[in-house]
């Protein structure tokens, strides 16, 4: 499923490229973000986070998180602004903690080891971008965004999978006609169906390549 999503964006971005003439300019971006996730609900004491807390809570609400996105343009002439579609893909760290091992406590054990609390969301979203003093200042939006959620470790039901509701908004400064930066916050809502609240926010900073 991941291979065949890679190869439809792949094809997007190629085919976007050569439908116009050489030189000119899409509008869209490649953008890779670092930011601060903040956890809404801490998951310490579950049984797979930290074995109910028996050596210590795995319960730090944030670390790091990483993405990469494309934005593609898809309309302009919509007010004063250009609509674009967004995907990107995030890996967020919220805790890592030396606790209590599950599969140990399981057995009769006292071992302890490493376990990392983290959610893995893949984006697609609208976004909204202006442009000022020349192109180069664009704040933008995203109204309604639907993120697809995957959780480790697992929840004590031993599931993973969820889908949440997903806003943000930023600014960001055209440094070159090839580069971008800017700022962002965003907020997921997890839908917790896997009967864990994963919902968290970010503040990040992005490089974005235009093209």
């Amino acid at each position: 499923m991941a291979k065949r999503l890679l190869c439809a964006v792949v094809s997007i971005f190629i085919l976007s490229i050569f439908s116009v003439p050489a030189g000119a300019e899409l509008g869209g971006q490649v953008f890779y973000r670092y930011s601060i996730p903040n956890l809404s609900d801490n998951r310490g004491g579950e049984v797979f986070t930290d074995t109910l807390g028996a050596a210590g809570l795995n319960s730090d609400d944030g670390e790091w998180a990483v993405a990469a996105g494309l934005d593609l343009p898809l309309a302009t002439g919509l007010g004063p602004g250009t609509l674009l579609g967004e995907i990107m893909v995030e890996y967020a760290r919220f805790s890592a903690k030396r606790v209590r091992q599950t599969t140990s406590a399981l057995l009769g054990g006292t071992d302890n080891s490493n376990v990392t609390v983290s959610e893995l969301m893949v984006l697609v979203a609208p976004k909204y971008r202006l442009e000022y003093m020349d192109g180069k200042l664009r704040p933008w939006i995203i109204p309604a965004g639907l993120a697809f959620l995957v959780n480790s470790p697992p929840s004590d039901d031993t599931t993973y999978l969820d889908i949440g509701y997903h806003m943000g908004v930023g600014v960001e400064y055209r440094l070159t006609e090839l580069l971008s930066t800017g700022v962002d916050y965003r907020y997921t809502i997890a839908s917790g169906e896997p009967d864990i609240k994963t919902s968290y926010s970010t503040l990040g900073l992005y490089l974005g390549i235009n093209f």
